[in-house]
């Protein structure tokens, strides 16, 4: 058997074996490189996890195969490394050398897994595919490389990035970035999220330019806000957009806005139609915060009403439901409900006598409230 074949084999035969172990030494890998190259220090998180885990399977893959022609196909895995990098502020000498510095510590990592074998394994073959590790990672070099240049050709675009995962991160170096991108010094931030496709339509609305961060599933924009202003007033800006706009707060506080945008979104699923900001749904928020709550309102109020057939509670629930939001007014109830004032007080009259006469008192009504919008909010109301 030739010896490219033999290297070959075992390369196929350590990635079956070791593959799952050579993933799991990537937040390692990470830090030693960054810690090698003089960087910050980086933070393992799920983003550059996720990313380092994809390029070391593929690294390991052409490994196998012996074939480098992937490595430089437009858009592969090692560009999107480059242009992720570019958006990190890493230079490309510092660049290159941090990817030789992984090879070199991957081909070792490579003879660790040889040693660990069983068996007795052809000392060619051996020498070949830790030569053959050290190639492939010097095709890598440039694939990446290009990445970062294509990245650094938007110069606008890499601002943006930068900008944006430094306010996800809460950097403090976020508010001096931002003010070279021209946000006024006293400037808050909003989360926006909503699709690719969306953002593009934003981007010549804006006097102002976003910060930016890509997700897998989605996008953020991280929007400037005059200095003690709602998000709400982005309303214009958004208007025809598909998205969820999260607060206003502090620059230091971003991942707080984007937190309480995602809730609303992972609650609701897809956007639907709907341009929503979490300022105006706070009570419905608040009060799906904690389910075990919701259950224990529900425990206290509706034993009764829940032993109801359906077509009767339904109602009952609407009505209590519109009668508390509208602080009892019946006219108001009655105009929400598509039914007469009369029919309003037929149903309240019966909600009492359901509840223990308790309506009038005001920590209920809260709490009913606090149900009620949960309920909704979850669909399950009726």
């Amino acid at each position: 058997m030739a010896v490219t074949q033999m290297a070959s084999d075992l390369a196929a035969r350590l990635l079956t074996t070791h593959g799952e172990r050579a993933r799991e030494m990537v937040p390692t890998l990470i830090q030693a490189v960054a810690q090698g190259q003089g960087l910050d220090d980086v933070s393992a998180d799920d983003q550059w996890s996720t990313l380092a885990t994809e390029l070391l399977s593929e690294f390991f893959t052409c490994v196998s195969v012996n074939d480098v022609t992937r490595i430089a196909a437009p858009g592969s895995i090692f560009e999107e490394v480059g242009r992720r990098c570019a958006r990190a502020g890493v230079d490309a000498d510092t660049l290159a050398a941090a990817i030789r510095q992984a090879t070199r510590r991957t081909q070792a990592q490579v003879h660790r897994f040889v040693l660990a074998e069983s068996g007795e394994t052809d000392p060619e073959a051996v020498v070949a595919l830790l030569s053959r590790v050290a190639a492939v990672g010097e095709e890598v070099v440039p694939a990446v490389l290009r990445g970062h240049e294509l990245e650094l050709a938007d110069g606008g675009a890499v601002a943006a990035h930068r900008l944006g995962d430094l306010l996800l991160a809460g950097d403090p170096g976020a508010a001096d970035l931002a003010r070279e991108l021209g946000w006024p010094a006293d400037a808050l931030v909003s989360a926006i999220v909503l699709t690719p496709a969306d953002a593009a339509a934003l981007d010549d609305r804006s006097d102002l330019p976003f910060a930016r961060h890509e997700r897998e599933r989605d996008l953020v924009l991280m929007a400037p806000i005059a200095g003690g202003a709602l998000a709400t007033t982005l309303r214009p800006l958004l208007a025809g957009s598909v998205c969820t706009v999260g607060p206003a707060v502090p620059m230091a506080r971003a991942p707080e806005s984007l937190a309480l945008a995602d809730r609303l979104v992972d609650r609701r699923g897809a956007h639907g139609d709907a341009l929503v900001f979490v300022d105006e749904e706070l009570l419905e928020l608040a009060s799906t915060a904690d389910a075990m709550v919701i259950a224990a309102l529900r425990r206290k109020y509706f034993v009764e009403l829940d032993r109801l057939p359906g077509d009767v509670r339904t109602p009952l629930v609407q009505t209590l439901h519109e009668w508390l939001r509208h602080w009892g007014h019946r006219p108001a109830t009655a105009d929400a409900l598509g039914v007469h004032p009369q029919t309003v007080s037929g149903r309240i009259n019966r909600l009492r006598d359901l509840l223990a006469d308790e309506l009038d008192d005001a920590q209920v009504r809260s709490e009913l409230l606090v149900l009620l919008t949960a309920l909704a909010a979850e669909g399950s109301a009726a």
